[in-house]
């Protein structure tokens, strides 16, 4: 695998745990006085951050499997 989609691979990562946190942290923590309406906003970015892990995993089964065991791209 090349090293930029290495790096691109571990962003995702990151930033899927990150958005997870910060969405599971915002669900429990209700002290800001928010509208109503705000209640759909953690479950967003939890969203996010599931769909950041599975552009990671379906990129590694489709391309990444292929590259490491020497097959190139076509």
């Amino acid at each position: 695998m090349r090293p930029a989609e290495l790096l691109m691979m571990i962003l995702g990562v990151v930033a899927g745990i990150g958005a997870i946190a910060l969405g599971v942290y915002q669900l429990i923590d209700r002290s800001g006085g928010n509208p109503w309406f705000f209640w759909i906003a953690p479950l967003l970015v939890i969203g996010f951050g599931f769909v950041a892990f599975n552009l990671v995993i379906q990129f590694f089964l489709k391309v990444g499997r292929l590259e490491t065991k020497g097959r190139p791209r076509k």
